[in-house]
């Protein structure tokens, strides 16, 4: 692919620099399922993205693996990973964090952020929650639905997450649709942020991380 079109232009290269990866701490792998495939529209943007947000000049603790969508059949079932293109964000997180399409428009700066708390560690939640969050004992499954220019999308996401962070039995998705018509008309999204609970209990609309703890243990009873 001929970087001469290159998506990150120098004043965002440094932004990145300067604003994200200088706060990274621990090294984070990037798990990326893409998939030799005309279906798989956004698989080459999403590597572009990838390839030049994780570029040596500016960091060395973010490192990408790459596995096909159709011959990693086992280290794909083991991950859960149902489609592609898909990115699995692996640091200090304890539960599974995932992303599903294109890490782009609103959704580009809250992914940026997710690897720096996965790398840092950090669980940016509620002191009362994160208890309830780390005391859970079931498999909890988050789906979020989202759109590269939902205003809201991102902080429901990175809700989701800090749940997974901190919790090993937690799986939280951020599903971006553009690429997935199929997905969006199985779940029925007319509208996003939507999420998703372990395939039971769903609703529109962004909420605070005291609503999700309270959906999550409807789901799981």
């Amino acid at each position: 692919m001929s970087h001469s079109h290159r998506l990150l232009d120098d004043e965002n290269r440094r932004i990145l620099k300067e604003e994200y990866w200088s706060k990274l701490t621990t090294p984070v792998k990037l798990v990326f399922f893409t998939q030799d495939d005309p279906s798989c529209q956004y698989c080459d943007l999403v590597k572009q993205i990838l390839d030049e947000i994780t570029d040596k000049e500016l960091t060395d603790k973010i490192e990408v693996l790459q596995y096909d969508f159709d011959k990693d059949l086992e280290l794909r079932k083991k991950l859960g990973v149902i489609k592609a293109p898909a990115i699995i964000i692996q640091g200090k997180n304890k539960g599974l964090i995932k992303y599903y399409g294109v890490p782009a428009g609103t959704e580009f700066p809250a992914f940026l952020e997710t690897i720096v708390h996965v790398s840092t560690g950090e669980a940016h939640l509620p002191e009362n929650v994160a208890e309830e969050v780390e005391a859970l004992e079931e498999p909890v499954n988050i789906k979020v639905f989202v759109t590269t220019s939902c205003p809201y999308c991102p902080r429901m996401v990175h809700t989701a997450y800090m749940f997974a962070m901190i919790n090993r039995k937690i799986e939280a998705e951020a599903w971006e649709l553009s690429g997935f018509p199929d997905i969006a008309s199985q779940y029925g999204v007319y509208a996003v942020p939507k999420v998703v609970v372990n395939d039971k209990i769903e609703w529109e609309g962004s909420v605070p991380p005291e609503y999700l703890i309270k959906k999550v243990k409807e789901a799981i009873e």
